[in-house]
């Protein structure tokens, strides 16, 4: 169930809605635009007209401690998707989808834990229009862009089905994805207090850096800027 609007205020919110209502895995909302729109840590999330704003529910059978992993699966399906469509992309860690090196899109998972879990993943991408902001791009400044309501259905249909790979395999093929699709690992990064390389992405889905000497932190949260490897 995809369910499109021309506005609304954040499709996070509308799609949660429909999880409490007890709406099964895939349901899902697409917006043309969103007057509130919001990013990682409640920062606001540019959404104008000529992007993709979607937000699907999902309901994984999983151990508590896996759930942290949604923001990296979710990362892989929409890069493996655009990759389909002959974008160049990959996953800045952990939640920011990056088209030829720069950021098109980016994911917001918000979950609720009680009686009938659920998982929301929000995704904004950058179809028609380059927002004002350092170092973004459009899908459109690269190929031609696909319709938002096709790639939508695609993106719901592959994170509903990429959910239930993991349920049945486990999290290790999903790491191994998460690495290979990871544009951060090699790359010298810099973070609140410190600065080192990235070198993998852990089980819980943490960055690790390695600090000039060997010793090796876990980056669990927070932002990562990347400079030139």
């Amino acid at each position: 169930m995809l369910r499109e609007t021309e506005e609304t205020g954040s499709t996070n919110d509308d799609a949660k809605d429909l999880a409490e209502r007890g709406a099964p895995a895939g349901a899902a909302v697409l917006a043309r635009r969103q007057t509130r729109g919001r990013g990682r840590a409640g920062r606001s999330f540019l959404s104008p007209e000529g992007g993709l704003y979607l937000s699907v529910v999902l309901r994984p059978k999983l151990p508590p401690g896996e759930w942290g992993l949604v923001p990296l699966m979710t990362g892989v399906v929409v890069a493996g998707e655009l990759r389909r469509d002959g974008f160049d992309a990959r996953v800045k860690w952990p939640n920011d989808v990056l088209v030829a090196g720069k950021k098109a899109g980016g994911i917001l998972v918000e979950s609720r834990w009680g009686e009938s879990p659920y998982a929301v993943v929000g995704i904004g991408m950058n179809l028609d229009r380059v927002p004002d902001v350092p170092d973004a791009t459009a899908l459109a400044a690269h190929g031609a862009p696909p319709a938002a309501r096709a790639l939508a259905e695609r993106l719901v249909a592959a994170l509903v089905e990429r959910t239930t790979r993991w349920e049945r395999e486990g999290r290790a093929p999903l790491l191994a994805e998460v690495r290979a699709n990871c544009d951060t690992i090699g790359r010298r990064v810099g973070w609140a207090d410190g600065e080192g390389v990235a070198v993998d992405v852990d089980g819980d889905g943490a960055l690790v850096v390695e600090l000039e000497g060997g010793e090796r932190r876990r980056i669990v949260a927070g932002d990562v800027r990347v400079s030139l490897r």
